[in-house]
């Protein structure tokens, strides 16, 4: 058995609505769901592969189930002012970078959403790639390991650290608190630009403050998983206070106040988006990722989504960690046939996210 992957693609400015990349994992977690009932309508008695879908999506605040208070309207107001998103290739930091390119800069209102989680209130969005596994934690057949809860959540915590030292050499770790983790170098910053700098001849200094590079969140329903975790790729750090740029500014980030948030992108010191590719190609050579549809963004999620799944295969113990995966194709009518119905809410977006990707599967 393999890991199967589905990436759902992306091209600036459209990138996944969340409302359809959740009812792709719905459909997925209904098939185990259904097997597990007896009532599944598949020709085989087997059971359905553990399947990874991994996509980038459009901006969203989504919200734990411990916010049961509504937001006032100058909360809502705030998360869904406009927010500049820049094409992935000026490395998604925003300020003067993106100033030089502004037609490659769009601006887009970011969504509410509740999400079936625990904690408070995180972005999603450009610059970060969303992996939710969805897969049975007690499998039937046995062909990968059986885990309880906690296991699982270290399982997407040590993916996550494994992927960012093989693709980035960044040395992650896990705290008290949720997520993946990475102690910030003590580093100055210019006054006038977004990036930060080391003087020459200046040391890195000692540790300074714990900064979340990935998010968690499991959702479970009869031992089936939903979400997992989002890895901030190319995003605004803490330097970029404009609330216009920085969506991390808007919030106290899953409401751990004085944690900050940062991403692969800063962690090396602000490199462009040709040097941030070139990693990966270099990392990535030996993987088996499909036809690509979309831009070159698409291709990066791909390519760091690609190698959390291989690590994930290896840490269920699928042999070799083999992951499979789908076909634009198929994805992308997958998607069309779940897409919101006219007249249904959402529905533009979903509409004409769909019909951009579809463009680009008929022009490949």
């Amino acid at each position: 058995m393999r890991l199967r992957h589905l990436h759902l693609p992306s091209i600036h400015p459209h990138y996944v609505p969340y409302s359809l990349a959740s009812r792709v994992q719905e459909h997925l977690r209904r098939q185990h769901l259904d097997f597990k009932d007896g009532s599944s309508t598949t020709t085989t008695l087997k059971p359905p592969p553990p399947t990874l879908l991994s996509f980038t999506p459009a901006p969203i605040y989504t919200l734990g189930r411990r916010q049961t208070t509504p937001l006032s309207a100058p909360e809502t107001a705030r998360l869904t002012a406009p927010l500049s998103i820049p094409s992935p290739k000026l490395g998604g930091q925003g300020g003067e970078d993106a100033d030089a390119d502004a037609d490659a800069v769009v601006s887009l209102r970011p969504q509410i959403h509740h999400a079936p989680r625990g904690g408070l209130t995180t972005y999603h969005g450009p610059g970060q790639i969303v992996l939710w596994p969805v897969l049975d934690l007690h499998p039937p057949d046995h062909h990968y390991r059986h885990l309880s809860v906690k296991c699982y959540a270290r399982l997407l915590e040590t993916t996550t650290i494994n992927t960012l030292a093989s693709l980035f050499a960044i040395a992650a770790q896990t705290t008290e608190d949720p997520g993946v983790w990475v102690c910030r170098r003590r580093r100055r910053h210019s006054s006038s630009s977004s990036s930060s700098f080391r003087e020459e001849g200046e040391e890195e200094g000692e540790g300074g403050e714990m900064a979340k590079i990935a998010a968690l969140g499991v959702h479970l329903r009869r031992h089936v998983t939903a979400l997992g975790t989002a890895v901030n790729v190319a995003m605004p750090g803490p330097e970029v206070l404009d609330e216009g740029w920085n969506p991390w500014a808007r919030i106290v980030a899953c409401g751990l106040a004085g944690r900050g948030v940062t991403s692969v992108v800063g962690e090396l010191g602000g490199i462009s988006s040709e040097v941030l590719d070139g990693m990966l190609l270099k990392q990535t050579q030996t993987q088996t990722l499909g036809p690509t549809v979309g831009s070159s963004n698409s291709s990066r999620e791909r390519a760091v989504a690609g190698a959390w799944g291989e690590e994930l295969a290896r840490g269920l113990g699928l042999a070799g960690g083999l992951v499979e995966t789908v076909d634009g194709e198929e994805v992308v009518r997958l998607m069309e046939g779940l897409a919101l119905l006219p007249g249904e809410n959402g529905e533009e977006e979903e509409r004409v996210y769909v019909e951009r990707i579809r463009e680009a599967v008929c022009r490949r």
